[in-house]
């Protein structure tokens, strides 16, 4: 009834779309929510506002310029971590056939082929390289704020309120985007782990990238983390109020 070649990769077809279709799609979720309710990304942006603004006044930023060049360590270090996983991967390719024979011996494992192995790490390769070069990205963003912050109107220079406010904006807005990248790669650590489900089974690995989304999910718009943000957002807005009366 159906093509050899669809008996032959039609599962390998269908996961793939199934990953890479949710992945997108929470993602285009995840940014159409952020804009109309509250969550960990919002927060953040206007807490990195709120830092520019006060770095914008203070005489002294070496402690800002190292809080940047802690973000970008941050970044740094899961990028080296993954051209370290990519290359196993590409280890791993060269031991497929004995990797197919371990997983089609377990309980419950769909029988899969030594090219079908390779296939899943092929894909698991450039999960990884998107994870790397979102990471590297995000490095340079950090790396373009460390600038801005650096090229920031000293406080005792006659500049105009507005200019200021410029800098401090678009700075955090770099920062906020130099975030969003860091997030990408992260998602791609999260979107890689359901792969260890796909080499027992098609159907297992399909739930388990929805568990990812659910985590995710969670995580970014119903966490413990947010709601003390959210905490903090409203206790200074009332500190605000008091003060103004």
């Amino acid at each position: 009834m159906f093509p050899a070649w669809f008996e032959t990769y039609g599962a390998l077809i269908a996961c793939t779309f199934w990953l890479f279709f949710v992945w997108v799609s929470y993602a285009q979720f995840a940014h159409y929510r952020a804009k109309r309710t509250h969550c960990l990304a919002s927060q953040l942006h206007a807490f990195r506002i709120l830092w520019m603004k006060r770095v914008m006044r203070r005489d002294n930023r070496v402690t800002d310029s190292s809080l940047l060049a802690s973000l970008e360590r941050n970044a740094s270090f899961f990028a080296n971590i993954t051209v370290l996983v990519m290359a196993g991967i590409v280890t791993a390719l060269g031991s497929a056939g004995q990797a197919s024979n371990l997983l089609n011996a377990l309980p419950f494992s769909s029988p899969a082929s030594a090219h079908d192995a390779e296939i899943k790490l092929m894909l698991l390769f450039v999960i990884f390289a998107y994870a790397f070069f979102s990471f590297t990205w995000a490095m340079r963003k950090y790396g373009f704020c460390a600038v801005l912050v650096g090229a920031f109107p000293l406080v005792e220079e006659n500049v105009e309120q507005s200019t200021r406010d410029s800098f401090a904006i678009n700075t955090a807005r770099v920062i906020d985007q130099a975030g969003h990248s860091y997030n990408a790669g992260l998602r791609g650590y999260y979107f890689a782990m359901s792969f260890l489900a796909w080499l027992v089974s098609p159907v297992l690995f399909a739930l388990s990238v929805l568990l990812v989304v659910a985590v995710l999910y969670h995580r970014e718009f119903h966490s413990k983390a947010l709601k003390t943000l959210v905490q903090i957002t409203e206790d200074s807005s009332n500190i605000r109020v008091r003060e103004d009366q």
